[in-house]
């Protein structure tokens, strides 16, 4: 990996370490083993210009141009052994700080609330994704690295990009990194419950009719009715209510109630 010029580092807040590398093959796989052999400190983080490796959930590749669009992960440590709940929290957190950002840079305010979160990871404009977020743990549960994707200047087919909607200004991946680190640190000192109705708020998926996919390979479909606490998604299946820890969810349309 070969590191690129300091001097955008200047504009970055304070509290968090940021390496910027040329290229890599994935920053997740990178920070988490900084984490785990060189014991990197909370609010450190990893942006690449360019992945050769960069993945998603299910092991999906994540294509990217070059210098086009936000390629990074963020560490976080963890205060207790929490499980779940705290590995949601952080990704919540990321989330609603990654449209707070987003939103930031359109210039006109019907088009930035295009920008929208689908359950459990992805960001979209309108129903396109032009974002997604993968988080992963250590063994013990001691820290959290959070990878997010962001199309900025460049998608593949059936995506979508940032530079998509009347922007600002001409920036670039580095901008967006500045402002989202701003973001993160102003949600963090959000309550739980305020976190989470942000995050519900900015959800695209409720209400929604919906197929799921779950990591069992069960397929069930009904409507996304509410998401929970502990960020698990309630679907209703016919008479029953299925609450849903991770899946692959697909929008089908909205749903109508009778």
């Amino acid at each position: 990996m070969t590191s690129t010029s300091d001097n955008w580092q200047k504009a970055l807040p304070l509290n968090w370490i940021v390496q910027r590398v040329a290229e890599t093959g994935s920053t997740n796989a990178d920070l988490f083993t900084q984490a785990t052999n060189d014991g990197a400190p909370h609010h450190s983080a990893l942006m690449a210009d360019n992945q050769t490796a960069g993945r998603g959930r299910l092991d999906r590749t994540w294509e990217a141009k070059a210098g086009a669009n936000l390629l990074l992960s963020l560490l976080f440590r963890k205060s207790s052994g929490d499980d779940q709940p705290e590995i949601a929290q952080c990704q919540r957190v990321v989330a609603v700080s990654a449209v707070r950002a987003c939103r930031s840079f359109v210039t006109d305010q019907k088009l930035a609330e295009l920008i929208k979160l689908k359950w459990p990871n992805d960001l979209l404009i309108d129903s396109k994704k032009f974002g997604g977020m993968l988080s992963v743990a250590d063994a013990e549960q001691t820290f959290i690295v959070v990878g997010i994707g962001i199309n900025i200047g460049w998608a593949p087919d059936q995506a979508a990009k940032l530079k998509d909607l009347a922007v600002s200004s001409l920036f670039e991946p580095v901008d967006l990194l500045r402002v989202l680190l701003e973001q993160i640190n102003i949600v963090e000192q959000l309550s739980s419950q305020a976190l989470h109705d942000e995050y519900v708020n900015g959800l695209a998926t409720l209400n929604k009719l919906v197929r799921v996919e779950l990591t069992n390979g069960e397929m069930i479909e009904g409507k996304a009715t509410a998401l929970d606490l502990q960020g698990r998604l309630v679907v209703q299946v016919g008479a029953d209510m299925r609450v849903i820890d991770t899946g692959d969810v697909v929008h089908l349309r909205d749903a109508i109630d009778e």
